[in-house]
């Protein structure tokens, strides 16, 4: 929500090429001030899409059922999995080089 100074309020209908001229004459301070003015407003109008949004509902949910249940990476493991996954793949990853600097060297 976007909060001014005042408590009262002014209902305005501003064509956007009005609206751009009058922001492209602000100064820097001015542009971003509404700027941080803006990104408040669009972050509170996300979070509460987000809320009433049904699949990210579920997808809240199961990630809360997750952890409920223990189902879940703890970070200090994550390191390690992410090794353990580049070893594994290590072997894959070499022969896509090989094939890539092959076909280039043909391509010369």
């Amino acid at each position: 929500m976007i909060k001014a100074m005042s408590q009262t309020g002014l209902n305005l209908f501003i064509p956007i090429e009005l609206l751009i001229d009058s922001l492209n004459a602000l100064s820097l301070s001015e542009k971003r001030q509404i700027s941080q003015l803006l990104n408040e407003a669009i972050a509170d109008a996300e979070e509460e899409n987000w809320r009433e949004d049904e699949e990210t509902k579920k997808e809240i949910q199961l990630v809360r059922d997750e952890y409920a249940t223990g189902n879940y990476s703890k970070f200090s493991n994550i390191k390690e999995q992410l090794k353990q996954g580049s070893i594994k793949r290590a072997e894959r990853d070499l022969g896509l080089v090989e094939e890539w600097f092959n076909l280039e060297e043909e391509a010369c």
